[in-house]
């Protein structure tokens, strides 16, 4: 035998510290190799075949639907670009990853029962998804649902045990139904729409030879034959061969192009145009306000449920403005008196509550119409067969929970221990689902279009006999507490530019804007301005009516003869700004440091109140109301140069560099104050030594002359505050009026995603008196920053 021994190297004697330090050290190695193990262990199963694999597979798809559902919960994000591509991100990762799950299903050479499983909710949770976006992309995912429900097929192939296999073969086939019934509805609710958009123009054409103008009262609705429901079936009575909706050209506007469109209807005989019998107007709906257990007077004294369908009646009409279409009944006295008459009638409790509860409503139909998919779920009435496949989806997935339980023991002991979360990961999946489809039962059943159609269903019923419905009357009733949504806060934000000059708190303002109540003062100061509206061209006379109670107004043209309503606003914002200060007592605005302050009203807060008169007080109710009037306003009015896109009539890139250029002559002109007392005294110094050979003869930036305003108007009416704030509150409300009118409708749209903005609601009313403002041309609806795609697809 050989010595092993022999030729060794002697090794040094060990030292017992050393070797714990080793020791030590492996210890640490291993755990630390253990650890970077472990981090591309989860990312590894992702890319495994096996069932623990596919397990997280499912799970990570299902969450990123889950995501995804949550954003659309709180959009649309169509106008916020950064929310608006993510939604698109999450659309592509929901797809691809659905695909790629059921292609490993397939592609793994071992079968199970929660594969099919798998696959079949997973597709039908996709789809469950995607029925909310809007009309643009339907057809297109409604074709991916439909591949994807065919890679669910074929896994089904497979068979399982008939307790399973037949409800998921229901389920299956009830997704397919709803795919396809989507996608075929599609064309038939644009159709439908387009009709019944080009039908309303063409009745308005007529609607005013219906009634004689002494008939004509617009708190009883008598003469005002507004189409509410049923004008659909009447669709080919007038339908014209060389009538269309012509291509999408350089916009994306709807033109309504049919030469003989006039002849022919002046040929079809008096009261043979329509079948009036099949359709319900607002003269129908204000029929019943006598005896009526529902409509009458005295069950309903405010009009709280004939309102609902005034206001679709209206979102009808207002509807034309998006695409071009004709407004045939501007020109008659009636339409003018619906809503100065009408719909701005001061009620019992003396305000205008009722004008804004008529807007909301309709908008809120505009903003379903334009971004949701109720105008195609109500195109033929209530959503019946749509909601019952729901409620069968739901109950077959509900049956499944019983089956899964069964498939562990039709397992192999080892894929069981890799599916140690199967029964779990189905269950929740189906959970998911089931609240899904009844969230979507929700949204459609508990809305402002199921109020007009059982409303509509209770007048034809009342109509075609004369017994009462009482259970149909107990429903609407019930209906019309539960239905909330559609309601404005009737909250408008605020932008205050002497605060906010700086590039930190322009940001902060743009992201978390401050939101003030539109309080009672404010609505009722509009309102009535818009009530002495007389014709189209007293929008404009919004500046002499500022100075009606002074003869000498010529003098302060020169404020109103400004480039652009851009520097109009920006002007009076600063002069209100400036009046504000000088209001609330120089010790309390030497107090109110501007970095750390927001919009607000100064002078009502406690810490702007002093002991010298000087502030306003609450015994000084002319001041008081024509303050809050005017600041409210002209601090909404700066927010709308703000908004992305501006809501003003001007170019938005003539609005946003404006604004920038003013932005940076205040941060300039005030670099070097330290409170609210220093820049107004340094503006009224720098207006003061401007204008030595006359106001607005030397000013050379807007801050001077919204200072130079302030000085002349406390020159021309000396100590009387109060007639200074009754020209600043005057000018405000007669101004919003003129910019609402004049704002394109595209930027109207663009703003109805969320609650809508003030002046939204004041241009729908404006568009129903006749008041189109400055942008009624049609080539001047849609600017050359406005192009965008207006659909009714």
């Amino acid at each position: 035998m050989i010595d092993t021994s022999v030729g060794r190297c002697k090794q040094p004697p060990i030292n017992p510290h050393q070797t714990e330090g080793r020791a030590s050290c492996q210890q640490d190695g291993e755990e630390a190799a253990t650890m970077a193990d472990a981090v591309p262990s989860s990312a590894k199963r992702l890319f495994k075949t096996d069932l623990s694999g596919m397990e997280l597979w499912v799970v990570s798809t299902t969450m990123l639907l889950v995501v995804k559902f949550a954003v659309d919960s709180f959009g649309p994000w169509y106008s916020n670009k950064f929310m608006a591509g993510t939604v698109k991100v999450l659309e592509g990762l929901n797809r691809t990853m659905v695909q790629y799950t059921m292609g490993l299903m397939q592609s793994t050479p071992t079968k199970n029962d929660f594969f099919q499983v798998w696959a079949v909710l997973m597709v039908t949770l996709q789809y469950s998804i995607s029925v909310g976006r809007p009309y643009g992309s339907s057809k297109q995912m409604t074709l991916v649902d439909m591949l994807s429900s065919l890679w669910a097929a074929n896994l089904l192939r497979e068979r399982t045990f008939s307790l399973l296999d037949v409800p998921l073969w229901l389920i299956w086939s009830l997704n397919a139904a709803r795919m396809i019934a989507y996608f075929l509805s599609a064309d038939m609710a644009s159709r439908i729409n387009k009709g019944s958009l080009r039908l309303a123009s063409d009745y308005m054409m007529y609607e005013h030879n219906n009634s004689g103008s002494a008939d004509v009262d617009p708190v009883t609705m008598s003469g005002y034959k507004y189409l509410v429901s049923g004008e659909e079936k009447q669709a080919d009575r007038l339908m014209i061969p060389n009538a269309k909706f012509a291509s999408k050209s350089h916009s994306a506007d709807l033109l309504y192009t049919s030469p003989d469109l006039e002849a022919r209807i002046s040929a079809i005989p008096s009261g043979q145009k329509f079948d009036l019998k099949d359709i319900i107007t607002t003269e129908d709906v204000w029929a019943l306000r006598h005896g009526d257990p529902l409509l009458s007077d005295n069950a309903d004294p405010d009009n709280q449920f004939k309102d609902v369908c005034l206001s679709f009646a209206m979102f009808k009409l207002l509807r034309r403005r998006f695409y071009n279409l004709p407004l045939h009944e501007l020109g008659h006295d009636k339409t003018r008196r619906l809503i100065i008459d009408g719909v701005l009638r001061v009620g019992t409790d003396n305000d205008y509550s009722r004008a804004f509860r008529i807007t909301e409503v309709e908008l809120s139909f505009m903003q379903d119409f334009f971004y949701g998919n109720h105008a195609a779920i109500f195109v033929n009435g209530f959503p019946f067969r749509r909601l019952a496949l729901s409620l069968v989806l739901v109950s077959a997935i509900s049956f499944v929970g019983y089956p899964v339980q069964h498939i562990p023991s039709r397992t192999s002991k080892a894929e069981l221990q890799a599916t140690t979360h199967g029964i779990f990961v189905t269950h929740s999946i189906m959970v998911l689902i089931v609240g899904k489809e009844l969230w979507e039962i929700f949204v459609y059943v508990f809305s402002q279009w199921t109020k007009v159609w059982m409303l509509c269903t209770y007048i034809r019923k009342r109509r075609s006999t004369s017994q009462q419905c009482p259970k149909m009357e107990k429903a609407v009733r019930i209906m019309f507490r539960l239905i909330t949504r559609g309601q404005w806060n009737q909250q408008i934000r605020q932008f205050n530019l002497l605060i906010s000059y700086s590039p930190v708190k322009l940001i902060v303002d743009r992201l978390r804007p401050t939101t003030v109540q539109l309080q009672t003062e404010v609505k009722k100061a509009i309102l009535e301005a818009f009530k002495d509206l007389q014709n189209p061209q007293s929008l404009q006379s919004y500046f002499s009516n500022a100075f009606k109670a002074n003869g000498d107004w010529a003098q302060f043209l020169w404020a109103d003869d400004l480039e652009a309503d851009t520097h109009r606003i920006l002007v009076w914002h600063i002069a209100t700004c400036l009046c504000e200060i000088e209001l609330c007592g120089e010790a309390a605005a030497a107090a109110l440091k501007p970095f750390w302050l927001r919009p607000r009203l100064f002078a009502k807060d406690s810490r702007a109140r002093n002991e010298d008169n000087q502030a306003i007080s609450e015994d000084n109710e002319a001041i008081l109301e024509d303050y809050v009037v005017a600041v409210t306003l002209s601090n909404y009015c700066a927010y709308l140069l703000i908004q992305e896109p501006p809501m003003v009539p001007d170019n938005k890139v003539v609005c946003v560099n404006v604004f920038e250029v003013v932005r940076r002559d205040v941060c300039s002109l005030t670099s070097g104050c330290k409170s609210l007392s220093d820049i107004r005294w340094y503006l009224m110094a720098l207006a003061k030594n401007g204008n030595r050979y006359g106001y607005g003869s030397g000013c050379k930036t807007i801050p001077e002359m919204g200072a130079t305003l302030v000085e002349q108007m406390f020159e021309s009416y000396g100590q009387n505050r109060a007639a200074v704030w009754k020209v600043l509150a005057r000018f405000w409300t007669g101004f919003v009026l003129h910019l609402a009118a004049s704002t394109k409708a595209i930027r109207h749209k663009r703003h109805l995603e969320g609650r809508g903005e003030l002046v939204t609601h004041l241009w729908a009313l404006l568009s129903h008196a006749g008041f189109l403002g400055s942008e009624n041309c049609e080539e001047r609806l849609f600017g050359e920053d406005d192009a965008s795609d207006v659909s009714i697809d």
